[in-house]
């Protein structure tokens, strides 16, 4: 098992046109093989076809999306009678 390559792995946030995140993300698929270690599939998919990353990358859009709403809404919920805070 290689050694996590954390200082060579580039930053891919929505704020970079999908064309570059999609660069970024596989450049850091190849460097995390590279380094001997596999890819976390449960934060990451592991593949370097463009569709397939995008995908991916709108998919956690989506969950992120849907956590936001659900902490706003139970945020908003009222304190159930008897509960102190």
């Amino acid at each position: 098992m290689g050694k996590w390559p954390k200082e060579k792995l580039l930053q891919h946030g929505p704020e970079l046109p999908m064309e570059e995140r999609i660069r970024r993300y596989q450049h850091n698929i190849k460097t995390i093989r590279a380094a001997g270690c596999v890819v976390p599939t449960p934060a990451m998919i592991d593949s370097l076809d463009p569709t397939e990353i995008e995908l991916w990358f709108a998919d956690r859009a989506f969950s992120i999306h849907r956590m936001d709403n659900a902490i706003r809404a139970l945020a908003d919920t009222p304190e159930e009678p008897g509960q102190e805070p």
